[in-house]
């Protein structure tokens, strides 16, 4: 297949036609070229309803056996494999899958805290088990993970014999009340409201969906000069491609403006591809900064312009990204229900958009996964010991501590998982067919993740892998960056740990060139002081009033617990629930509650300003209330929101 290097991506020709295709109607060609209109599929009429019946669900539990109360061990520690810590071999694994390590068979036996529970799972099969069968751990009441996808202990998971929504949905938890999101089976597009469907026109028009570019002409007109544009600049420029001649129907005033959600322009979305390596999250935190930057200052007009800008630069990011993240979650699909399976052209075949994202989930899960192991060996080494506690409790996947963790944390079942994900990655490049015409940005991150040494990568880069793979150094660079941008847009576990690789890589192979200057930082670093006049990003916090009986006052309250001095974990809960009770009003060694017949007026005097400790309060001001300027449009855009007790009416007699 042809290709031309074009923004730093590998596209076929009616792959570039097709990267014309995003608008606020959808993905749509300009009229010189086919059509490239998307169709989106009716909503069905008879989809099952999000709530089900909650006095069966009851019934259902009557029947199961009681639960204790008393905390037992996990009933999956029985299939864990169990060896004398002494024969396991450690060994250094080189991170997100940057090489092939192996591991034992048997592994010493873990360290890490055990999680308990208080019944045996539903499953037949161990956690393990399930994970290493490419499902997800069942757990009652929680969505636990899978080799592929995390854990979520506030999604509301399928019940028995209920089917998943075309797209995410919240839906109310019968059981509590309390409103849960229920994951789609698509990826919805958050400008049409629909689920999104991937053109039926080839797959080299899908490959242009996953990576969407501009052509030429609209490149030159829109692109930043990297060498001297500030981000002033480009907040000003972004908001010109933004703004669209607006009017009301109902008035007839006309105006210039952002388009109200959920439209969006075509120059905006030809703005945003044109300069996607350039904008992308960091652009999102300078907006935001810039946003409470102005808030801070009281400019209440210019703080409502930059939110109007920035939230509508998060559905231009949102609508970008969709095809991406739907090809990548149609790739778990297949990669996680062949979980340990190696021949990989049996079920990593297809078309060249669909082994690109079957890579991307395979090399997230390597990375995910040695993280873990890595998580993992730090608390195996861990002392047995009170000194030991605070860094076992910010160690890891704190899931870990719920009674029936949803997740995979001991070492001796980490580390099959991860040599089984580093086997599957090494058997799917060995095979020329699924990897060898993979976009050059995409195979770099195999060959890179292998080398130590920024000036060793860049020398591999520019002397070898370059002319290899027929592609400029410059537009290799910025393939990655538009990569890392569209991996920033999935979530962060288990893609976070692959997506950060991906930054440091932008930033190794850019050093000693014009890519290298970073106009951002000053605005989202803090690196100039704190004050408005030498840091164009700097907004001065403040302190609050906490009410008396608040969680804030009981900590600032508490005595404090010396790293080492804490003792068990039984001592340090005896000693909140004792300063709990305090605080709730109960006394010890006598005297009793006091009488509230007997309280004096004076105590319903209005409460003083509470005085924030000084370690905690670090020279800010108390009070500015600035968080507040933009009123109830901060939380509800603008629209007056309205309550069911804004309705009620008193009963006259």
């Amino acid at each position: 297949m042809a290709s031309a290097s074009i923004g730093g991506l590998l596209f076929s020709s009616a792959a570039l036609i097709a990267a014309l295709s995003l608008s606020a109607e959808g993905f749509v060609a300009p009229s010189s070229h086919s059509s490239l209109a998307r169709s989106y599929a009716p909503a069905s009429d008879s989809l099952p309803s999000a709530l089900y019946n909650r006095q069966a669900r009851r019934k259902d539990k009557k029947k199961k056996k009681k639960r204790s109360s008393l905390i037992v061990d996990d009933d999956d520690e029985d299939n864990a494999p169990a060896a004398n810590s002494q024969s396991y071999k450690k060994q250094e694994p080189i991170l997100l899958g940057g090489g092939e390590i192996g591991f034992d068979s048997e592994v010493g036996e873990s360290k890490i805290p055990v999680a308990t529970s208080s019944a045996s799972s539903q499953s037949s099969k161990s956690k393990l088990d399930q994970e290493l069968s490419g499902e997800r751990i069942a757990e009652e009441g929680i969505v636990g993970e899978s080799v592929t996808s995390a854990a979520s202990v506030s999604d509301m998971p399928l019940e028995p014999g209920m089917m998943q929504p075309d797209v995410t949905t919240i839906v109310t938890d019968p059981d509590t009340g309390i409103a849960r999101i229920q994951q789609g089976k698509y990826v919805m597009d958050k400008v049409t409201g629909k689920a999104v469907i991937l053109s039926s026109l080839g797959p080299e028009y899908r490959l242009a969906q996953m990576f969407p570019g501009v052509p030429p002409e609209v490149r030159e007109q829109y692109r930043f000069d990297w060498k001297t544009v500030t981000v002033p600049e480009m907040v000003e420029q972004l908001k010109q491609a933004c703004t669209v001649p607006l009017k009301n129907s109902q008035t007839g005033k006309e105006w210039l403006g952002v388009p109200p959600f959920p439209q969006i322009s075509n120059p905006a979305v030809d703005f945003v591809l044109s300069n996607r390596d350039y904008l992308g999250h960091r652009m999102k935190k300078a907006l935001g900064r810039l946003k409470l930057r102005s808030q801070s200052q009281f400019k209440k007009e210019e703080a409502a312009e930059l939110r109007e800008l920035w939230k509508h630069f998060l559905l231009l990011e949102d609508h970008i990204s969709a095809p991406f993240r739907q090809i990548v979650l149609n790739a778990e699909t297949v990669v996680g229900p062949n979980f340990g399976n190696l021949d990989m052209k049996s079920y990593c075949n297809g078309e060249l958009y669909e082994r690109t994202a079957n890579y991307l989930v395979l090399k997230s899960m390597v990375a995910h996964w040695e993280k873990k192991y890595n998580d993992a060996m730090e608390l195996d080494a861990l002392p047995d010991d009170e000194s030991a506690f605070m860094a076992q409790l910010y160690t890891g996947d704190p899931k870990r501590y719920l009674p029936d963790p949803p997740i995979i944390f001991r070492l001796a079942e980490v580390s099959r998982i991860t040599s089984m994900a580093q086997q599957m990655v090494k058997a799917f490049v060995e095979e020329e067919e699924l990897f060898d015409d993979l976009p050059a940005e995409v195979k770099f991150i195999e060959s890179a993740l292998s080398i130590k040494g920024g000036t060793a990568l860049r020398q591999f880069m520019l002397e070898e892998f370059c002319p290899n793979e027929n592609v400029d150094p410059a537009s290799l660079r910025e393939g990655l960056k538009r990569l890392y941008q569209q991996m920033f847009n999935m979530q962060s576990d288990p893609y976070g740990d692959l997506t950060m690789t991906l930054w440091n890589l932008c930033v190794a192979t850019s050093v000693g060139t014009d890519e290298a200057r970073d106009p951002y930082e000053e605005y989202i670093a803090n690196v100039k002081g704190t004050k408005y006049e030498n840091n164009p990003g700097f907004f001065q916090t403040y302190t609050f009033n906490h009410d008396k009986n608040s969680l804030v006052r009981f900590l600032d309250s508490s005595k404090t617990i010396e790293k080492g001095t804490a003792g068990s974990a039984e001592d340090v809960s005896r000693q909140i629930q004792g300063e709990a009770l305090q605080l709730l009003g109960f006394s010890f060694g006598g005297g009793g509650s006091p009488n509230p017949a007997t309280i004096s007026a004076d105590s319903e005097r209005v409460e003083k300003d509470y005085d924030v400790p000084e370690d905690r309060a670090i020279g800010r001001p108390h009070m500015m209330g600035w968080l507040d300027l933009l009123g109830d449009e901060e939380l509800t855009g603008g629209k007056k929101e309205e309550f069911e007790a804004d309705k009620w009416e008193e009963v006259k007699s």
